[in-house]
This record gives C-alpha cells, structure tokens and sequence, in this order.
C-alpha cells in the first residue's frame, strides 16, 4: 500500500553530492544519496558538485606547504582510523573469508568505503559486510553471521551499531535501494522504523521491524492506549519525570499525545495508526538531553511494546513481570 505523508527523501537521507548534470554542472543534483554520497544515477560516475566561492587573496607559499602537510597526514591517517572504526579487513576486503556481499551477491570490494564493516570471529577468521546487508538482517531477526550461522560477537555488535549510528547521525542511507533515481515511499518509511529501532538498539533494547509491521490496526490501537495509560496513570510519574523524558511534552505545539484514546479508536487506517505510534516511540527516545532519561523513554515503549506483541513478550519476558507491579 503506498504511504501518504511520508517525509521528503532529503529530510530522511541526505542530498546527492553530484552536479546535477553536464548542462548543469552550476547546480546540486537534487535527489536523495541512496548509493552514500551519490543517488543511483551518479553513484557509477560521479562528479561532485563544487560550490562556488571568491577566494578574496591567494594563499601565501608558507600556507600552502601547510595545507599540503595537513593532507598527507590526513591520507596516512584515514586507513587507521576507518581501522579502528569499521574493523580489520575494511581497507583490505580480500583478507576476508567472504568474497560476496550476503544481500547483493556483489563482490565485497565493490562496497562503498563508508558502509564497509568487518570483525574477526572467536576462530580468528575475518569477515567483512556492507553495513545496510548486516542492519537489514537483524532488522527481520537475523542475529547470526550468514555464512557460519554463529553469533557475532558482542564487542563486533557495538562497533556495528556505532558505525550505523555515525552513519545515520549524518543521514546516510541504511537501506539497500533498487538502481532507481528516487527513494520509493517504502523506502523512505523503511529508513525511518530503522532509524528508530536503531535507538532502541542504543539503548540496550534489540527490536525487530517485523515486531512492529506484522502488528495490526487492533494492536497499534491498543498500543496508543498503553502508552496513553502508563503515561498519565500507570507508572504515576511526576511531571519533573515527564519533563526530564520528553521536554515540553504538554505544549500545544509539541503535544506528546495529540488525541485521547476514545477520540480515535474508530480509526481504521493502518497506515495512519502506523505513523501514529511510532512517532510517539521516537519522541521517547529522541527527545531527552541525557541518556539516563532516553533510557527511561525506552522503558516505558517497550513496556507498552509487550503488552501488544507476543515477539517482545518473548524476548523481554521480564517486562511482562513488571507490569503486574503496575
């Protein structure tokens, strides 16, 4: 079903880096970069865009013997630290026991430097992947490596959501695209449920986009109401509290909840409902200044999470012991 409403691609991902075309190398080509930091039609030959500027006096010989020092050490430095980022193999792909990408079947060496991440397993074998393969996996519960059916180590996992964090902080893409020009509203609504259980993940709590898209119109009701009654009666928290996890949270223009629960319970479009509640479960982890308080905001979605999906209630059963305390 086509989403209606959906953020423009350049509000979700950022800008394609390329001129706009051969006519038009004066202008920024206008789509989004679903290919890094070029959209499809440009990720195979690109070139970037320059803007223009008015150099106001030439640079001196001194400073440009500067700026050639700086750019050396940054060209010997960058290897060490996409190293220390992005893991062992990622400036040297064919040291991996893949050869292929597991989601595109590409070769590893054809993946865009800013998505490469790698590790190396309790055997001491080193693999490497393109981070949208790795996130699209574990976003459908797929926690394991593809090719050893092993879990991935702890330590590898935190330097994976790391690196999806810097990556999204700068709006890069997370989500394997077709060779298509524009991102498809699917897409775009894809990246945002990924951007938001990337939070959770932050957080300490691994959820799943299938959790949240097999649930039906009844279950998102259901699941605003939860929200609605462990924020105003359930966990009967002070309004410092409330302030502290979502500022602003009863301003008219920043209203928290916009309808009570018997406003809209008639409501029966599922897209709508969709949207609904997951921008109530961002503005729970997004909205605080401290992580002790995002934290908190995590609590109090998951919680409602549980009561709606047997999925969390199965891997937090813990969650479901707190509320009888409720």
């Amino acid at each position: 079903m086509p989403r209606k409403g959906s953020k423009k691609p350049q509000e979700t991902v950022r800008q394609c880096a390329n001129i706009r075309s051969k006519k038009h190398p004066d202008a920024r080509c206008p789509l989004a970069a679903t290919q890094g930091e070029f959209c499809a039609r440009h990720s195979k030959k690109p070139t970037r865009f320059q803007e223009q500027t008015t150099v106001t006096s030439p640079l001196t010989k001194k400073q440009l013997d500067s700026v050639g020092k700086l750019q050396r050490w940054w060209r010997r430095s960058v290897g060490l630290i996409r190293y220390r980022r992005q893991g062992p193999v990622t400036n040297c792909p064919e040291a991996a026991e893949n050869q292929q990408d597991v989601y595109t079947m590409e070769s590893t060496s054809t993946i865009p430097l800013m998505y490469r991440w790698s590790y190396v397993d309790t055997k001491k074998h080193f693999w490497i992947f393109d981070v949208r393969s790795i996130w699209m996996m574990r976003a459908h519960e797929q926690t394991t490596n593809p090719y050893t059916r092993e879990e991935i180590p702890e330590y590898a996992m935190a330097t994976f959501q790391k690196r999806c964090t810097w990556l999204r902080k700068r709006k890069y893409c997370l989500v394997h695209t077709n060779d298509t020009a524009e991102m498809s509203a699917e897409q775009i609504w894809h990246q945002k449920v990924l951007d938001t259980t990337l939070k959770y993940d932050m957080l300490g709590y691994h959820t799943s986009l299938r959790w949240f898209e097999e649930l039906n119109v009844q279950q998102l009701n259901l699941f605003y109401g939860e929200l609605w009654e462990l924020w105003f009666y359930r966990l009967q928290l002070s309004g410092q509290i409330k302030q502290q996890v979502v500022p602003n949270w009863n301003k008219a223009d920043t209203l928290l909840f916009k309808w009570n629960p018997h406003e809209i319970r008639n409501r029966s479009d599922r897209v709508w409902w969709q949207k609904t509640v997951l921008d109530l479960l961002d503005r729970f982890v997004s909205s605080a200044e401290l992580k002790e308080h995002k934290t908190l905001g995590a609590l109090y979605g998951m919680t409602a999470f549980a009561i709606v999906s047997s999925r969390v209630r199965h891997h937090y059963p813990w969650l479901v012991e707190m509320q009888e305390d409720f």
